[in-house]
């Protein structure tokens, strides 16, 4: 087998393994919140737990990604990623009160910061072979049919039972078995994935010495870091865009999941076409992002019906091309040695940022929507100057 075609089968084996933890953990999300409320817990609660969970989920990557890099333990670190991230959603089945099921979201969310490092540095490996953005923006379409079909499932089991939540956990059971299953499959045929991007293998640090610069992260890492932090700052997230839509009954209760379903498919068609054009064209892609996310902000947060569906269809856009070319520029800008720790900071600054963001915006918010709208612009024009800085560089691609 050529190398190209064993990259493309690796892509597509993690992919289904990504589709069914996404069946599992994204339908997980889609009941959650009124499972817990269910459960008797408050607003405040729920909120908490969210937003505890994404902090966690982030913040715990860069840890990850040190001893990725440290120990080389790729598989063994995935595996029990995902064991966690996927086991403790059938779990809350069994969840008597409120408290066990905020437990079991943090775990959750704790499964998640413990494997996408190495499965990314892993990804890593296979696009290049490929094209860094094809591959990932593969793998994130694959993805992203798990995080519709998933959702439709748990919203059938609730229509046939309504309020039969824990019927809908216990479905998810079944993804994530099938998930393990093709992981440990994908292992098996896959023991080094470090071979498809170098011929020697990355050395472990406990019996070599490394040079002294081994692991050290350059400074245009931490321009692209600065980008990262200020366009996701900018970047509503979905919690206050359809807090927008009912408060002022813009779009129905019904009609919110519909249309961040229609979300979810615009990202997942967005990540691939985008991810053939970071392969052509590079860090100028990139641009995408602010100035795209410049008009969204605007079209969610006004008050016409059609405004709301084309700024939600723009905020997927968005969000597939954030998925997909951030993750595959890390790549190409950081050797293979430190990558693991790369994705772990990336992942601390990417969901720091959108929490501080979408806290302030909710503050704004209560104030005036125009703020919202201002603070929103201002910060994704902010980070143009420094993609334009990687744009003027990408010459120097570390890959």
């Amino acid at each position: 087998m050529d190398s190209k075609k064993k990259a493309i089968i690796f892509i597509l084996l993690l992919g289904f393994v990504s589709l069914f933890a996404d069946m599992t953990h994204e339908s997980a999300r889609s009941i959650n919140g009124p499972f817990m409320s269910m459960l008797g817990a408050s607003a405040l609660v729920v909120g908490l737990a969210g937003g505890l969970g994404e902090f966690v989920g982030y913040a715990l990557r860069f840890i990850t990604g040190y001893v990725v890099d440290r120990t080389k333990s790729y598989w063994l670190l995935t595996i029990i990623g995902y064991a966690i991230n996927l086991f403790a959603v059938p779990l809350m089945a069994l969840a008597w009160n409120w408290q066990i099921a905020f437990l079991l979201i943090i775990i959750e969310r704790f499964g998640k910061a413990f494997k996408n490092p190495p499965r990314d540095v892993m990804l890593s490996f296979a696009t290049k072979e490929v094209g860094r953005g094809k591959g990932f923006g593969l793998h994130k379409v694959i993805d992203q049919i798990g995080a519709i079909i998933g959702p439709l499932f748990v919203a059938l089991i609730l229509f046939l039972k309504p309020n039969d939540y824990k019927l809908g956990y216990t479905f998810m059971l079944i993804p994530a078995i099938i998930a393990m299953i093709i992981l440990l499959v994908s292992m098996r045929h896959y023991p080094k994935p470090y071979e498809m991007e170098e011929s020697n293998p990355p050395q472990d640090a406990s019996k070599e010495r490394k040079h002294e610069n081994t692991g050290k992260l350059n400074k245009r890492f931490w321009i692209y870091s600065i980008f990262v932090t200020l366009t996701m700052m900018g970047f509503a997230h979905f919690m206050i865009i359809s807090y927008h839509f009912g408060k002022n009954q813009i779009l129905s209760d019904a009609m919110i999941p519909i249309i961040f379903a229609v979300a979810m498919g615009t990202e997942g068609l967005a990540a691939f076409i985008i991810g053939r054009v970071y392969d052509r064209i590079g860090f100028k892609s990139l641009l995408l992002i602010p100035l795209l996310a410049i008009a969204v902000t605007p079209l969610v947060f006004s008050f016409g019906y059609a405004l709301a569906i084309v700024g939600m269809i723009l905020w997927g856009i968005v969000l597939g091309i954030q998925d997909t070319v951030l993750r595959a520029s890390i790549a190409d800008i950081i050797p293979a040695d430190s990558r693991g720790k790369a994705y772990g900071l990336f992942n601390i600054f990417y969901g720091g940022a959108w929490l501080i963001g979408s806290t302030l915006m909710g503050a704004l918010y209560d104030i005036s929507i125009s703020y919202v709208v201002i603070f929103s612009i201002v910060l994704e024009v902010a980070s143009i100057p420094f993609m334009l800085y990687m744009w003027n560089h990408s010459s120097n691609v570390t890959a």
